[in-house]
């Protein structure tokens, strides 16, 4: 036993005496009401300490932290980026769903009695509004999944730094990643949003142009979907060139 105590870190000792004791607890430590379990407190006050030494504070009595610790917060941190990126598609495609049923409910429906607001002119705005809406999310969801990429490869070059692996094999954008398929996928449905949006205003405008409709419709939807995607290229490339990765991770 002291033979383990002294391999051990002082950082990783000192956090571990201001925790309970795992094998003299009780169940009460695995209580969500009354608290955090024993590991989720050991993972929050490394964290606390990654980030006292990202500030700057340096508390006398305490060391550095270690390459591990830092190893174990950045993997951690990948774990939450790939949750957020499949959360926020997820939400997207089950808002989408929705919409889209709601919107078909309220076509079909024949309501019986007196509306404040016809029935009629409710069916007649519900399929704009609802890509309108769409469109809407897909830009928010873009920005998202921009963001959590960008995150992401900053993690990974920093688990490469620590090492000792170039960061240059960070790899940015790639058509076969789950990351860009993802965005890719997100891009079109906006973008199909938006020329479906568009097509109902023309329409709206000139009820006898159907084709020029359609084909502005088209090119529009086209246009959103491309500047999705190159936004998203532009500015991965752009936030994660080799010398701003250098420069976070020194």
């Amino acid at each position: 036993m002291a033979s383990d105590a002294q391999s051990t870190p002082k950082d990783v000792q000192d956090i571990v005496a201001q925790l309970p004791d795992s094998h003299k607890g009780s169940l009460d430590s695995l209580n969500i009401k009354d608290g955090e379990g024993y590991s989720e407190k050991v993972v929050d006050a490394i964290e606390m300490i990654g980030e006292e030494n990202a500030a700057g504070f340096h508390p006398s009595g305490s060391s550095e932290v270690t390459a591990g610790m830092r190893y174990l917060h950045s993997s951690r941190t990948i774990h939450q980026l790939v949750t957020d990126r499949n959360r926020a598609v997820g939400i997207y495609l089950a808002v989408a769903s929705l919409l889209l049923t709601a919107s078909g409910a309220i076509i079909h429906a024949n309501p019986q009695g007196d509306l404040i607001v016809p029935v009629e002119e409710i069916q007649r705005w519900c399929l704009p509004i609802t890509f309108a809406t769409l469109t809407l999310l897909a830009l928010f969801m873009a920005f998202l999944l921009i963001r959590t990429r960008v995150g992401l490869i900053y993690e990974v070059a920093k688990m490469n730094a620590l090492l000792g692996l170039p960061i240059g094999r960070v790899q940015r954008v790639s058509p076969l990643s789950i990351y860009f398929i993802m965005q890719t996928l997100i891009s079109c449905a906006g973008g199909a949003s938006a020329g479906l949006f568009s097509v109902f205003m023309i329409r709206l405008r000139s009820p006898e142009s159907v084709y020029a409709a359609a084909g502005f419709g088209a090119m529009i939807g086209i246009a959103v979907a491309a500047g999705l995607i190159a936004l998203y290229m532009i500015t991965v490339s752009y936030t994660t060139a080799d010398h701003r990765l250098q420069q976070r991770t020194k």
